[in-house]
């Protein structure tokens, strides 16, 4: 059986879920004068990122949303790892749960 998770997409066999694998989606904000899309491109390049995407939030600015994959076992931060990125101004867990 498999299932997908509805933000970041990802298929997962049934036995995967069972053994505790989390998906945790972050939204980011860029710092002024950081360019979102270039952003993305290196919060792309952490360990664990499954998807990254740009979203435009309101009135042209616009926000980097990235899913995060790990075990359940693992107890990753992924807010301290996407804060010490250059050009990241805020990061927030939007949802965490098991995929």
């Amino acid at each position: 059986m498999t299932l997908k998770c509805r933000k970041c997409e990802i298929l997962t066999c049934l036995a995967v879920v069972l053994m505790g694998k989390v998906c945790t989606v972050m939204k980011i904000y860029p710092e002024e004068g950081t360019e979102a899309g270039a952003l993305a491109e290196e919060i792309r390049k952490l360990a664990d990122c499954t998807k990254v995407s740009v979203e435009e939030i309101a009135f042209g600015a616009k926000v980097v949303m990235a899913s995060f994959i790990c075990e359940d076992s693992a107890g990753k931060d992924y807010e301290e790892a996407v804060r010490a990125v250059a050009g990241v101004s805020e990061a927030q867990v939007e949802e965490c749960g098991l995929v």
